[in-house]
């Protein structure tokens, strides 16, 4: 760490056009002591070449605050026009409310909960309370505030030179991930080599390049997996929680005093890969636990928002409801060990990330085939693009690793069921023999049978029954989409499904259709099978 008097000795002491040589206690006083920037001993601003007053609109607002400062007028302002703070978030009130009280509180936050259920989408959200942009020093290797410099290179700039050049720097949100190989180096800083062969003495304070703890100043600084930190390390991290500054096991104190506001997250104890936090760093934070999804609802609304074609095409594909509940259902039987028996058989749950993958895989398969609108054909005979986006996701008890496949079968077809259960009933029973009977009359010849292909060409024959589409718009009509051609198919093909499950003796599904079986009637006049 930074020594004075080897400094002095050195000779260094105007490296950087300085000017006159600093003695000892000026220099201890530059690194320690807090800087303060008013208009009164202010030098001149530039920014992208032109001189600004950064007292002045529009630059005001984007310096001279902390994090909780920007984050606590966001929270108060919101909660006067009764917004919801966190968009980004779907459900978890509760959560939400325990998050507000404590960074009013000025609290760092430690996030518990299983693997994918939104630890890191929470600490985004809140990143996302400070400004888009803050005013730095430019070439600050922390984003200096201008009025309130940390590092030693930004307090002798403000402090000695008439013009200092300031620029924009992006919303700060810095993830130092959990490692059991963290270094001291990685987390806190080091010695910069550059330096030293550029002339600069090894004691110089410039010669420290910050970590990526030191980094987050001015921001948000999220320890993901803070369990997996060294224990070495998490001791450092005592004082930085709540001092926001650093003393190394040696006694040295990093010349940095920053502003940033502390999140980190673990998975619940004895969860496979989790290490205990130490209590006294514990002791230091509010923990809040997120579980998965509430609903059915909220489960699909997070998998719709975080899939890869969201993102990529900025819009929410076009995937029917049945398709949704279908998939989210699946990955949520998988975790209820209380009512659903195969769960049972699973040790490590899927999380919302499987849900994710599920529809990205549903909608890719979609694309391959031309379509916009995905059909039950495209899981596959096999189900392969479910397995796929599952095989990972889940751990089975031991001895039941080579039947992970057949688990998921389960899971699926029991999701599948009970989605259909539900279709079934919008049926309109009263005219469901003349429904039927449209079909038949639609319907091709296969082996002597009445046979309904899952293919677009059928469509247009379709759409001349009007109790046809009578029942597809009893099924879509929960639907916001525009009702084409590859809607309407996958209404009737979700109708047909329904009708195997629920009356088999009716429909049963053959290769990529539906066999219907004829009515007739007997002696009686009764019309049956």
């Amino acid at each position: 760490m930074f020594n004075a008097k080897a400094y002095l000795d050195s000779g260094c002491g105007s490296v950087g056009n300085c000017g006159s040589k600093l003695t000892s206690t000026e220099i201890e006083d530059l690194i320690y002591e807090e800087v303060r920037i008013t208009r009164a001993n202010a030098p001149k601003f530039k920014l992208n070449g032109e001189e600004i007053d950064i007292w002045s609109e529009p630059y005001v607002y984007y310096h001279s605050k902390t994090p909780i400062d920007y984050i606590t007028e966001k929270i108060l302002e919101c909660e006067k026009k009764g917004i919801d703070i966190f968009p980004s978030i779907v459900g978890k009130e509760r959560e939400k409310e325990l998050v507000k009280n404590a960074l009013l509180s000025g609290s760092p936050i430690l996030f518990k909960g299983k693997k994918g259920y939104g630890k890191t989408t929470f600490s985004k959200a809140i990143a996302e309370l400070l400004p888009s942009k803050l005013l730095a020093v430019k070439g600050c290797k922390i984003y200096d505030d201008p009025t309130k410099p940390s590092c030693f290179s930004c307090k002798k700039k403000l402090l000695e030179n008439n013009f200092v050049e300031l620029t924009w720097v992006p919303r700060i949100w810095v993830r130092i991930p959990g490692d059991p190989m963290l270094t001291t180096r990685q987390l806190i800083g080091g010695v910069s080599i550059q330096k030293i062969r550029e002339g600069y003495d090894l004691d110089h304070p410039e010669v420290f390049v910050p970590g990526r703890a030191l980094k987050a100043n001015r921001g948000v600084g999220y320890f993901d997996e803070l369990g997996a930190v060294p224990s070495s390390l998490q001791t450092l991290l005592h004082e930085f929680f709540e001092e926001h500054q650093i003393t190394t096991v040696e006694g040295d104190i990093i010349p940095f005093k920053i502003d940033t506001l502390e999140l980190a997250s673990t998975n619940p104890a004895n969860y496979r890969g989790t290490n205990p936090i130490k209590e006294p760093l514990l002791d230091r934070m509010e923990e809040i636990e997120i579980g998965p999804p509430e609903t059915l609802e909220e489960e699909i609304e997070i998998g719709l928002r975080n899939m890869y074609y969201t993102k990529w095409k900025k819009q929410i594909p076009r995937i029917p409801y049945w398709h949704l509940k279908i998939l989210a259902r699946t990955v949520r039987y998988a975790r209820n060990k209380e009512k659903c028996d195969i769960a049972r058989k699973i040790d490590s749950e899927p999380s919302c990330r499987a849900t994710i993958k599920l529809y990205d895989h549903l909608q890719s398969k979609t694309i391959r085939q031309g379509r916009t609108v995905p059909l039950l054909l495209d899981y596959g005979r096999s189900l392969d693009i479910v397995k796929l986006a599952l095989r990972g996701r889940i751990e089975v008890e031991y001895g039941f690793e080579e039947r992970k496949d057949e688990i998921i079968e389960r899971l699926f077809d029991r999701a599948l069921k009970r989605t259909c259960e539900e279709i079934y009933a919008k049926i309109p029973q009263d005219r469901f023999e003349e429904f039927y009977m449209s079909l038949i009359e639609c319907s091709t010849k296969l082996n002597g049978e009445n046979y309904i292909p899952i293919d677009l060409e059928i469509v247009p024959k379709l759409k001349d029954y009007e109790v046809i589409n009578l029942f597809v718009s009893k099924v879509l009509e929960a639907e916001k989409m525009e009702v084409d051609d590859e809607l309407y198919l996958s209404a009737v093909e979700i109708i047909l499904k329904s009708m195997s499950l629920c009356i088999p003796r009716y429909v049963y599904q053959k290769d990529a259709g539906y066999i219907l079986r004829e009515i007739v009637e007997d002696e009686t006049g009764m019309r049956t099978l």
